[in-house]
């Protein structure tokens, strides 16, 4: 999954990409998508992972999909999973918690021992 993101930003453009979440899960939840079925309850699915950022490139994928069958009262909304997708969920999501940068430390002494014979 963490071959789909170049980076996790945080600071200003982490908050903007929560931001730009936030943003999409209203549009979706206030935007009416069909009056019941499957529709209806894929999009709150998505809508739903995309708040705290899990799977974040299938649920814009789903969520530009599902606003694409609607593209005659949606059409201004298609830039938001598009953005999304292109840039990833941010340090701010479980996205991140789960694939992002890890910190290898290395043991005390410099070595663990099995690069060099013993004597």
């Amino acid at each position: 999954m963490q071959r789909l993101f170049v980076m996790f930003p945080d600071r200003a453009p982490g908050v903007g990409l929560v931001l730009l979440r936030l943003g999409l899960c209203a549009a979706v939840l206030t935007l009416p998508m069909a009056p019941t079925g499957w529709l209806q309850l894929a999009s709150l699915a998505a809508a739903c992972l995309l708040l705290v950022g899990v799977w974040t490139p299938l649920a814009a994928v789903a969520l530009l999909l599902m606003m694409a069958l609607h593209a005659a009262s949606h059409w201004a909304w298609l830039p938001l999973p598009v953005a999304l997708l292109l840039l990833g969920p941010g340090a701010y999501s479980l996205d991140a918690r789960r694939f992002g940068r890890r910190v290898l430390r290395q043991p005390p002494g410099g070595s663990s021992g099995r690069d060099h014979p013993k004597e």
